[in-house]
């Protein structure tokens, strides 16, 4: 099953610009930064927290995002899964967090001219 949204896509211009815009203008916020990779992470306290995980290299983009740890996914854990869901929409479990981050996340695959997440 898969825990993650998951996008790939060519894309040959500068991506990180317009991800550092986007992040802003989202308020989703830088956690990892590597020459090709990058995390950010959106979610306050007792908000369910989105991520989204960007890697671009050789002309390519891939993307994942998730939400984590609601007490819907914990039950998760104790099953031996991760606590992390896919942003599609669909099924009650972390519906509200995962709605937040499709809507966030699909304003940025609009600039990136991609198919929205549904």
């Amino acid at each position: 099953m898969i825990r993650r949204t998951v996008r790939n896509f060519p894309y040959s211009e500068d991506l990180w610009p317009a991800i550092e815009s986007w992040a802003e203008h989202t308020g989703f916020v830088e956690r990892e930064r590597s020459p090709n990779r990058r995390l950010y992470r959106k979610g306050r306290l007792l908000m369910t927290p989105a991520f989204l995980e960007v890697r671009h290299e050789d002309g390519g983009v891939a993307l994942e995002a998730w939400v984590r740890a609601d007490p819907f996914l914990i039950l998760n854990v104790l099953s031996g899964k991760k606590p992390e869901m896919a942003l599609e929409s669909g099924g009650l479990t972390a519906s509200v967090p995962r709605r937040r981050a499709r809507t966030a996340i699909n304003i940025l695959l609009k600039r990136l001219n991609q198919k929205p997440i549904a």
